[in-house]
């Protein structure tokens, strides 16, 4: 509780010897404040003259000064507090035993070599549910008790409370505010401003009931400055609680009523004890999440409670040499602060700590997966391949970039070791991540095995199997009339490479000839969905796994390819540029290789947002003009058909409406995510060719579509959109010779939908969208929680990486001495990361 807030409850019909004490506590929050005149509100002087009469025996013989404390330097202010406390502690030396004695001081925790002097002890009696006898059964809780078994918490709001994820004493500890209303420093009820929020405590004069509605509590307050009304709506039992003599805090806005200041439904509580026993106003007030039904005061009630009983049940996991070296607050001083902090600044300190705790097992978990991944006795050395790859390499319209080269370079060095390889592939939209998988691909082929690429759906798996046999040259498989193996001639190669598709929308008969074709080891290269990792499907030489948009795999399918008795090769792509604080959290067991600069020849790409109806006129205008020139466009829609639930454009809808309407003289193409393959195969195969002018789609061509002829991106419904997936649809065009075009579609957007397009609209660098994609959805929604296995935090913000990397060193040096967490000491952390591990994977605790 602050001292500002014990100074004013003190101050309610004190006598001299207690006003004695309460200036001294006002001079002790002064030296704190380095003597600046903010202890009081209105300054130090008002005080001193409502106290006059009480202190004139202090003040006699240590007077202010004519200017008064105002005018003195804050060096004259300490040297006369000084003068204060001496004359105060004789007066106290003086008193017989048994009265009164004014303090001397306000007596801080003595810092400990554990305790660094900045970062104390919390403040005794934490919360007031202490005081009084505890429940037996309360005394016997543990951590893991259930709410319902404890004795303050009454079954309808344990109910309410499983709500919110709160299922036991630990969970309700963990359940945090998510702001405090500060109501920590006390105003004199004289110096209340209409609009003010503020808190005042003193006597009831008066309490009455209302005939209001349901009927209504008032009640008159004074602290012998002033008179304040305070009326409670809805709640007319409190005028019987509140007698007149009853010392009362109260928070909240002061209103006007009939020209004369109200609290209306303020935050109150009865003081029957000093300031440190207040829960409910004058202080930092916590406002949680909550539920229907589940009102603030309980939850502060329960939480209060729940402090008291399993702060002493708290074990600290992180290492005393850790917390100490970076100054961290204890664990049940950081929990302590987080509910009940007695300034803004308290917070801040218990955040850090508890942030920091939750960074630090998030490392310790993936530097551990790192480390299993590694086995040295596990991986499978591929050596050489390169002459391969340089006949592949020179065969393609195309030169690699410096990136390109770098990255493949960085692969095939860390193929050629038994220790499995772990590596991020990351870029720009269109700086060529295929076209390095590929050649790792063959460098595992060209040493007798296999590769294998993972899609997170069957279209984009169709796509990677259409553009993989396109780089190729592959032909199909006349045994296949889906054309399901297709069979490349690769310069270096002494047999045909075999590549093929396996999905679980293929025929019964074709599935099953592939998995056959598969464990035989005849089948090169497989690529499909997380159906390859199935057990039904046998890689009896796999040595390098694809897999690609993997943050909608997540650790769950990276894990079941450690379980292999020969650990492949992994090789992870994303589809767009990835936040440094993810490429730290969830992809801190990788280590990553960044295509930053396009390909040669790559044009600029002019993004507009088209607002009205004037503006889809003239984008339908750039469509018409870019056709005539010879070139192509892509129109894409969210769904597929019409949702009477989603107002969206629709692609078969917009095709029917384009092929009548606007574009009825031009060639027209379909695609969508529910076409067989080989219907897909054909619409691509003669957009490539150029026999269609424009093709409507569902983003499934948001990633392996690579037509340089293509000029035009028009995304309708482009408010339907996040910032990574418009900047991929963007990245469609612009891969030929000519300018290209991005028209934003959109005249409905919201605000947050608005924003999103102005950024996409004035931004083309695909690293900043991805921060800023990641701020505004939050990391859950970015990454796919549920595919990915990230664990979202409780504390920790994934904006803070200098805390990040804090987090990662320290995971590090731990592990080096201590890899299994098998000492004693580390117990704790060995609990915690088990349990955050298997969050990640989604397998039991």
């Amino acid at each position: 509780m602050s001292q500002t807030f014990s100074r004013a409850l003190r101050t309610a019909g004190s006598s001299s010897t207690q006003k004695i004490t309460v200036f001294l506590k006002i001079l002790d929050l002064e030296a704190r404040q380095d003597y600046s005149n903010r202890a009081v509100v209105g300054g130090l002087d008002r005080f001193l003259e409502a106290s006059a009469g009480e202190l004139a025996e202090v003040l006699g013989k240590a007077p202010v000064g004519p200017g008064g404390y105002a005018a003195l330097t804050p060096a004259d202010r300490r040297s006369w507090a000084e003068q204060i406390r001496d004359f105060a502690s004789s007066l106290s030396s003086a008193q017989p035993a048994g009265t009164g004695r004014p303090a001397a001081t306000t007596k801080r925790p003595q810092a400990t070599p554990e305790t660094p002097a900045a970062k104390q002890a919390p403040r005794a009696a934490p919360s007031r549910a202490t005081k009084g006898k505890r429940l037996s059964r309360d005394a016997k809780a543990t951590l893991r008790t259930r709410i319902d078994n404890l004795s303050f918490i009454r079954r309808p709001t344990a109910i309410k409370m499983d709500r919110l994820g709160v299922k036991n004493l630990h969970d309700l500890l963990y359940l945090f505010p998510a702001r405090h209303i500060d109501y920590s420093n006390v105003t004199a009820i004289a110096e209340l401003e209409f609009g003010q929020t503020a808190s005042v405590i003193g006597h009831v004069v008066r309490s009455s009931r209302k005939r209001i509605g349901r009927g209504a509590a008032t009640v008159v307050l004074s602290d012998n400055t002033g008179i304040i009304e305070a009326t409670w709506f809805n709640q007319p039992y409190l005028a019987d609680r509140f007698k007149p003599g009853t010392t009362l805090a109260l928070s909240g806005k002061v209103q006007a009523y009939r020209e004369k200041a109200q609290f209306q439904n303020p935050e109150y509580e009865i003081v029957s004890g000093g300031a440190d026993e207040l829960l409910h106003a004058g202080i930092m007030l916590p406002v949680y999440p909550t539920t229907e039904g589940l009102a603030q005061r309980t939850l502060r009630n329960a939480t209060s409670q729940a402090l008291d009983i399993g702060l002493p049940l708290l074990k600290d996991p992180l290492p005393a040499e850790i917390r100490i070296r970076h100054g961290f607050q204890k664990l049940t001083q950081a929990v302590h602060d987080m509910h009940l902090p007695g300034s803004p600044g308290d917070t801040v300190e218990a955040q850090r700590r508890l942030a920091f705790d939750e960074l630090f097992v998030n490392q310790l978990v993936v530097h551990r997966r790192r480390l299993e991944w590694q086995d040295r006795s596990a991986g499978v050395a591929i050596p050489g391949g390169r002459e391969v790859i340089g006949q592949f390499v020179a065969s393609l319209p195309f030169r690699l970039t410096a990136g390109q080269d770098s990255a493949l370079n960085e692969i095939l060095s860390e193929m050629g070791e038994t220790v499995p390889m772990a590596r991020l592939l990351q870029g720009e939209v269109g700086s060529g991540k295929t076209v390095v998988a590929v050649a790792a691909m063959l460098a595992a082929v060209a040493a007798g095995y296999q590769g294998a690429l993972l899609a997170p759906t069957e279209v984009l798996a169709d796509q990677h199997f259409i553009n993989i046999t396109r780089m190729l040259g592959a032909d199909a498989d006349d045994a296949f009339n889906q054309g399901v193996i297709r069979t490349a001639n690769v310069p270096g190669l002494e047999k045909p490479v075999r590549i093929a598709v396996l999905e679980g929308s293929l025929r019964a008969s074709d599935k099953t000839e592939v998995q056959r074709q598969i464990a035989e080891g005849s089948v090169d290269i497989a690529v499909g969905t997380h159906a390859l990792l199935q057990e039904a499907v046998e890689f009896p030489k796999l040595a390098l796994a694809v897999i690609d948009e993997q943050h909608r795999f997540g650790v769950e399918q990276r894990t079941g390819l450690q379980q292999r008795a020969v650990k492949p090769h992994l090789l992870a792509m994303s589809a767009t540029p990835i936040p440094r604080s993810l490429a730290l959290t969830l992809y801190g067991d990788l280590d990553l290789s960044t295509l930053r600069e396009l390909p040669t020849g790559r044009q600029e790409i002019t993004t507009r947002w088209m607002r009205n109806a004037r503006d889809r006129q003239a984008g339908y205008e750039i469509v018409r003009s870019e056709v005539a020139a010879g070139r192509q466009a892509f129109v894409v829609c969210p769904l597929i058909d019409f949702s009477d639930q989603i107002e969206a454009r629709a692609a078969t809808i917009e095709y029917e409406d384009l092929s009548t309407g606007e574009f009825s003289d031009l060639r027209l193409g379909l695609l969508h995510g529910r076409m067989t393959l080989s219907e897909k195969q054909s619409i691509m195969a003669r957009f490539h060719a150029g026999e269609v002018d424009v093709l409507v789609a569902t983003p499934v061509i948001e990633v392996g579509i690579d037509v340089p002829n293509a000029t035009v991106m028009m995304i309708e419904s482009a408010e339907r959109f996040g910032l990574s997936q418009l900047h991929q649809l963007r990245g469609r065009v612009g891969r030929g010779e000519f300018s290209s075009h991005c028209l934003l579609m959109s005249d409905g957007a919201g605000a947050d939908a608005r924003k999103r397009l102005s950024i996409v609209e004035h931004s083309s660098d695909g690293f900043e969208l991805s921060e800023e994609d990641l701020r505004i959805r939050g990391p859950g929604d970015y990454v796919g929680t549920r595919q990915s296995g990230f664990v979202e935090f409780k504390v920790a913000r994934l904006s803070d990486v200098e805390l990040m990397m804090l987090a990662k060193t320290e995971a590090a040096e731990l592990l080096a001495g201590d890899p299994e967490l098998e000492a004693r000491k580390h117990s704790g952390l060995a609990t915690l990361v088990k349990r955050s591990s298997e969050r990640m994977t989604g397998t039991p605790s």
